[in-house]
């Protein structure tokens, strides 16, 4: 079959690829299964019902269709867009275009409580760039905290 439509791009379809992912479409998570930790996600296949009036086809599962895949570590979801509107609840921090404004250097941002990174400063990278972005909040903190104590 080919590659049916998923919230990624296209680069970031290919890039899994080449880390040997493999994609289950039409599946639906069920339950993450572990006992101390996670252990496999259970899921349920799907078939595509009749379609609506914009044309698009409604998702049915499939009866007893349920399948395991093993697994360490779930992400719950991939988005497409960034929601900052909870961020406006926040004093003093300040957008732009956007995005939450930071210092590049701490990844403070303008409301000195605060810290941020991945898609909220950037609009949408990969999960690497939001891992070091982490790191260097991390060291940001740590700078903080150390020149604050006694």
């Amino acid at each position: 079959r080919g590659m049916m439509e998923m919230p990624a791009y296209t680069f970031e379809q290919e890039l899994a690829k080449l880390d040997d992912i493999h994609f289950h479409f039409l599946a639906t998570p069920k339950r993450i299964l572990g006992n101390a930790s996670v252990e496999s996600i259970e899921c349920l296949r799907m078939k595509l019902g009749k379609r609506e009036k914009g044309g698009k086809r409604k998702t049915q599962p499939i009866g007893g269709s349920e399948f395991q895949i093993k697994a360490d570590m779930v992400i719950k979801a991939v988005g497409q867009s960034v929601n900052i509107s909870h961020l406006f609840k926040i004093a003093e921090l300040k957008t732009q275009e956007g995005k939450v404004w930071i210092n590049p250097n701490t990844m403070q941002t303008s409301n000195p409580k605060y810290f941020a990174g991945g898609d909220c400063i950037n609009g949408g990278k990969e999960v690497v760039n939001a891992a070091a972005d982490g790191k260097r909040a991390a060291h940001g903190i740590d700078k903080l905290l150390r020149h604050k104590s006694p």
